[in-house]
């Protein structure tokens, strides 16, 4: 396993500078937060650490990642690297599946990285289906066929992201990033599916990083947080320490509203 780490970090677009020389060292294994604000830059920093950034962006410092380093990669390698070793779950499973293929073609382009497949198209195609079947169960959906056979707007959002979440099984990524991974689901999905993510960061042994505005999952489920404002770190601590009382305005100011 090999942890995450950013030195000096920055990102700039068309002059304007959004992550400001952001510094981190997190254990790999681990569940990490990242919180803040609006505009903090949480989902730019997610992106940005599986190499997700815009060819006008500029970029700064360093970062490694699951012993890769993206910033010395061209976009094209960028995107190998993500496809191999790094899953970025987006806020919405509707940014990450297109709705016009079928969940069942979804899961053959995420797996046409995978080398022990077969040789033949129909073998492939045959052993990502069984292969997809089992990772849907293996997250609790009780019908795959139906899920595979689907159209990703035929779909809850609850169940868009559960197929997002078993492409971390087929994949096995060092590093999984998740935006908002409770953003838009009811309360009893929202605790279902932060259960599936920790209990696949436990059996599959990556490191977990997300980011959301959600006290009550970061008391549950975080073992660092980092807070952002405007794109600079200016807390990085523990839930217990955080809890007890923040380091820093920001992260005051959103425990201040989440006890209310």
């Amino acid at each position: 396993m090999s942890g995450v780490a950013a030195d000096r970090f920055s990102l700039a677009i068309d002059g304007k500078r959004l992550l400001d020389e952001v510094t981190f060292d997190l254990e790999p294994g681990l569940t990490h937060a990242f919180i803040g604000e609006r505009e903090a830059g949480k989902t730019l920093l997610l992106r940005a650490l599986v190499g997700m950034w815009p060819e006008r962006a500029e970029v700064a410092g360093r970062l490694a990642v699951a012993g890769l380093e993206p910033m010395g990669l061209e976009a094209p390698d960028r995107l190998v690297m993500r496809r191999r070793r790094l899953l970025f779950l987006p806020a919405s499973g509707r940014e990450a599946l297109n709705s016009v293929i079928r969940v069942e073609r979804h899961f053959e382009d995420v797996c046409s990285v995978l080398d022990d497949l077969g040789g033949r198209r129909s073998e492939r195609k045959a052993a990502v289906r069984r292969r997809a079947r089992a990772a849907l169960i293996a997250l609790g959906i009780a019908d795959p066929d139906r899920v595979l056979a689907s159209l990703p707007d035929e779909l809850s959002g609850g169940m868009r992201k559960r197929v997002l979440l078993s492409f971390a099984l087929l994949l096995n990524p060092g590093v999984l990033t998740a935006d908002d991974p409770t953003g838009g689901l009811d309360v009893t999905i929202q605790r279902q599916l932060m259960d599936l993510l920790a209990s696949l960061r436990r059996r599959e042994g990556f490191t977990l990083i997300i980011a959301t505005q959600d006290l009550g999952v970061v008391a549950h489920y975080a073992d660092t947080i980092t807070v952002l404002d405007r794109g600079r770190v200016v807390e990085h601590t523990t839930p217990l320490e955080f809890f007890a009382g923040p380091g820093s305005e920001t992260g005051a100011a959103m425990l201040a509203r989440a006890r209310v």
